[in-house]
């Protein structure tokens, strides 16, 4: 049996079944699905699925029961505090004793990290729509969308202060294309009030309207557009295996231009421009920049974030747009899995500028009793690279593997590994290097450089031997809390 909802996958409700638990006497189950755990065997991590596990939410641990794993197979033995679980002659599983009960040999997991409220996954996800967000959960759209709790607040005053009194964009009218790359819709922001951190005024997108999937990048004058798009050009169409074959913006003076016009030719590009004073007819390009403003303004409001870090808001936008469902596109598909064949994973996404330290790698540490950790805040996940963006309280950007965070208020933490390829668990220590104003550092690659990037039928009898093997479980997720230490996916 299992505690926590969002542990399950393939669930089902159940009504009328309950558990007997000796002295707490029966306890009801809410729902029967299946548990993947993460165990370790022979220092290795191994995955192994549970069927038919019961969902008791008030019990509050995690129990699996030696009975039913001998009726279902399964060879258990005990020998000198260590427990070993065979299935076919093979090791599946180990358990250890400690205070008299048996635990299992669990890897730490950031799919359990990733376990949160319906509320904190609203924040994580740049404050999306609250009915959008449970329908993703309602119908598995997107990867490691785990949810424990499913109330929300009343009113998010970040939502009220960021999104209040905005007029909807008339929408683009005509028929929708079928191909990547067959209609690209381009648009400037800007300029803001102050420059960002990297020296930018503008940020510019790109959006491809099949996928509605969008690339941002950041100026510091309209004329750098040109330069930009070339570099956009040939990583969309390498990307692809196509070329554009419609762009449309508005009429601005940035997007006519002689170089502009030479390069649409060499292309074979048609180049639509809207007419005069009538924004309007670019309507995906100018509601996604309003949107796009509107997500990071609420990101930044929430966690009180300083204004030259508004293009890592605006950037942290797009990463979140391109991996949650819109109106735009077919039911349950997200720009994300149009662009790229493959489903989004959203497990290692945490709340925009919440605070948070970088674990130091021993090198770095002073002498034996120095901090282990550095306090920044943290500033997105970058496109292409299993690691967090940080800017530490010295000013330094990093971008490191190994981070603990604290979503809320609340003073639990929880540590979780980076799970890697294969299937093997690592801990990961990290490094720190200074770094100039405009430069990110990689916290875990000293000699590389990183320009900055602004730019979820039958009662169990308490008589059957119950081998306790627990696994770890945090009180807080049920009342919404959620603080953890994780590795980018």
């Amino acid at each position: 049996m299992c505690w926590m909802r969002g542990c399950f996958d393939d669930y089902h409700t159940t009504t009328g079944r309950s558990v007997t638990m000796g002295e707490k006497g029966s306890v009801a189950t809410a729902g029967v699905g299946t548990v993947v755990l993460n165990v370790i065997v022979h220092a290795k991590t191994r995955k192994i699925k549970l069927e038919t596990v019961l969902h008791v939410p008030t019990v509050g641990f995690n129990l699996m029961s030696v009975g039913m794993m001998e009726e279902r197979g399964a060879k258990v033995s005990f020998k000198g505090g260590k427990t070993i679980i065979k299935i076919s002659d093979k090791v599946a599983a180990c358990g250890t004793r400690r205070s008299g009960l048996y635990h299992l040999d669990m890897a730490p997991l950031s799919d359990i990290a990733a376990v949160a409220s319906l509320q904190l996954w609203h924040e994580r996800l740049g404050h999306v729509n609250v009915a959008g967000v449970k329908r993703m959960i309602k119908n598995n759209d997107i990867d490691g969308l785990k949810c424990s709790f499913m109330a929300v607040k009343d009113v998010c005053e970040p939502c009220v202060y960021g999104k209040a009194a905005v007029t909807p964009m008339p929408s683009a009218g005509g028929g929708r294309v079928t191909k990547r790359l067959q209609l690209v819709h381009w648009d400037l922001g800007g300029p803001m009030s102050e420059p960002s951190r990297g020296g930018a005024l503008h940020f510019g997108t790109f959006t491809d309207d099949f996928s509605r999937w969008t690339d941002v990048v950041f100026l510091q004058k309209k004329s750098d557009l040109l330069s930009e798009y070339k570099k956009w050009l040939i990583k969309a169409q390498l990307q692809t295996g196509t070329k554009i074959k419609i762009l449309r913006s508005d009429n601005g003076g940035e997007y006519v231009s002689n170089a502009f016009k030479a390069l649409h030719d060499e292309n074979g590009t048609t180049h639509q421009t809207t007419v005069p004073d009538t924004p309007q007819q670019n309507g995906v390009a100018e509601l996604l920049n309003r949107g796009l403003v509107e997500m990071a303004r609420t990101m930044m409001r929430h966690k009180n974030v300083d204004q030259d870090l508004w293009a890592d808001a605006i950037k942290t936008a797009v990463y979140i747009k391109n991996r949650v469902t819109s109106r735009a596109l077919p039911v349950g598909k997200t720009p994300f899995e149009l662009w790229t064949g493959n489903k989004p994973n959203v497990s290692h996404m945490r709340v925009f500028g919440s605070t948070c330290w970088v674990v130091l790698h021993k090198s770095h540490i002073d002498g034996k009793f120095g901090d282990t950790a550095a306090k920044g805040v943290f500033l997105g996940s970058p496109d292409g690279s299993k690691a967090y963006k940080v800017i530490l309280d010295d000013g330094k950007v990093v971008k490191a593997r190994s981070v603990v965070f604290a979503e809320t208020n609340e003073t639990e933490v929880a540590e979780v590994a980076e799970e890697l390829p294969g299937d093997e668990v690592v801990e990961v220590e990290t490094g720190l290097r200074s770094a100039s104003d405009g430069e990110d550092v990689d916290a875990d690659h000293d000699d590389k450089d990183d320009k900055q990037d602004d730019g979820s039928d039958k009662s169990a009898d308490d008589n059957q031997c119950m081998a306790a093997l627990k696994t770890r479980c945090v009180g807080a997720a049920e009342r919404g809390d959620h603080l953890s230490s994780t590795g980018a996916r």
